[in-house]
């Protein structure tokens, strides 16, 4: 019967501050900020290739009453490095996520907005994505083959992508 009673004062209080309202249901506009705008326009202008977001995770990720909240996920400037797709056998990895000496083509790189956003056109094909770090070129991610964050463009249509980078954040 409690739990009941919260359940409907929790819904109450939500609807109460306006938390389940929309801009739309508000009648007022949904702002972006500038960089947020640059980043939807680039991506908007590839008809073919990979686009996606950067983002930074760092510090102690693991819920509990008495420590705060590190701040979660947020988007961050970097150099976005796309190769032919890379094999951890082409590589030289340390610490399991930061790749030097890669031996596959550079096929090409961008740089993201303030806000991790960023869209490349790319011909059809397989390829890996990695970020400029201070340890090297980062990527987290491999598949069953052990491929380097594979991703595939597919003719006339555009990949998307989130790229964490969270080599400093603790779960």
């Amino acid at each position: 019967m409690g739990k009941l009673l919260l359940i409907g004062l929790s819904l109450l209080l939500t609807f109460c501050n306006g938390i389940a309202k929309t801009p739309q249901q508000t009648g007022q506009a949904q702002e972006k900020p500038q960089e947020n705008k640059a980043g939807a326009k680039q991506q908007m202008n590839i008809k073919q290739g990979i686009q996606g977001r950067i983002l930074w995770e760092a510090g102690n990720q693991m819920p509990s009453p008495d420590a705060p909240s590190s701040g979660g996920k947020r988007g961050v400037a970097r150099t976005v490095y796309i190769y032919e797709l890379t094999n951890s056998t082409q590589t030289t990895t340390t610490e399991g996520v930061f790749h030097t000496a890669i031996q596959t083509k550079l096929v090409t790189q961008v740089e993201t907005d303030a806000d991790g956003n960023f869209a490349v056109p790319l011909k059809p094909g397989r390829y890996s994505i990695f970020t400029k770090e201070e340890k090297g070129l980062y990527a987290n991610l491999f598949d069953g083959e052990n491929n380097i964050f594979p991703m595939e463009v597919q003719e006339g249509k555009v990949t998307t992508v989130e790229f964490l980078i969270n080599y400093n954040a603790f779960y």
